[in-house]
């Protein structure tokens, strides 16, 4: 046990402190080893980039910390003691739950950072509701304020053999939600990786 915690303060995210890569991995292995249900929610914010580019890095720093806070909160209301928390690097976050819970979590999440993310910004913006910034073209447009989405994997309609695959469908929900309005959550409940459902 005080190896594992001492590995797990190696990998800390000097940021927000929380588990790392490394940590995020042997945890998502255990889960599967151990034939456990879980749920694990990928998240990241939208618009970060952009955020990052108008108000500098030390802003940026501080808006990844609050949500490591908003993430860590929503986790002790509505999951379990053994849940984990992950920050994989920049504005990506990982929590590994219970499928009954994880809904809660999610709602709670996105509600608590819809909250704060107004405070993020200045007095002009924040009236505005949007920044402007520059598109890959170089065009001026109009960007929404910050907003979380995300994507969360379970095992319970459908067996995960490996780790890559909770990442693969991680990453392709996150994406689902992306294209929603706002904060959003999408969860998996294919019964095989061909379903559309």
């Amino acid at each position: 046990m005080i190896l594992r915690r001492t590995e797990r303060d190696l990998d800390a995210n000097p940021l927000t402190h929380l588990p790392g890569n490394v940590s995020i991995l042997n945890e998502l292995q255990s889960n599967i080893d151990n034939k456990k249900i879980f749920a694990v929610g990928y998240l990241d914010l939208d618009k970060f980039k952009s955020y990052n580019d108008k108000y500098g890095f030390e802003h940026g720093d501080e808006v990844i910390r609050e949500t490591a806070r908003i993430i860590i909160k929503a986790v002790q209301d509505f999951g379990n003691p053994g849940d984990f928390i992950g920050h994989i690097g920049g504005d990506d976050f990982v929590f590994i739950s219970n499928p009954q819970g994880v809904d809660k979590i999610c709602q709670k999440i996105i509600l608590d950072f819809e909250n704060a993310a107004p405070s993020f910004y200045n007095q002009e913006d924040r009236q505005k509701g949007y920044i402007t910034g520059k598109d890959r073209q170089g065009k001026e447009q109009k960007i929404p304020l910050l907003s979380v989405s995300i994507g969360v994997v379970t095992n319970v309609a459908r067996p995960i053999q490996h780790v890559a695959e909770i990442g693969e469908i991680g990453a392709e929900l996150k994406e689902y939600a992306k294209r929603l309005e706002r904060s959003n959550y999408i969860k998996d409940k294919r019964k095989t990786p061909s379903d559309i459902s």
